[in-house]
């Protein structure tokens, strides 16, 4: 497999550890979290799962998934 694409896997499994870690803090906000970081948590969120989104085309693109 080329570097490239191992790199694009190990990135994506990253960044879906911090999406689940990003909604279990949206869903359980730590003390003294106010509405609107929670907010732009929301937005943050929904931004890593586009990218998410792509890096997997690209790496489907690539033929390793």
């Amino acid at each position: 497999m080329k570097k490239f694409v191992e790199r694009m896997m190990t990135e994506r499994a990253d960044l879906e550890g911090k999406i689940k870690r990003a909604k279990s803090a949206i869903e359980n906000p730590p003390y003294g979290s106010c509405k609107e970081s929670i907010m732009l948590l929301c937005e943050q969120v929904k931004a890593m799962e586009s990218y998410l989104s792509w890096l997997t085309e690209r790496i489907k693109f690539e033929g390793a998934v």
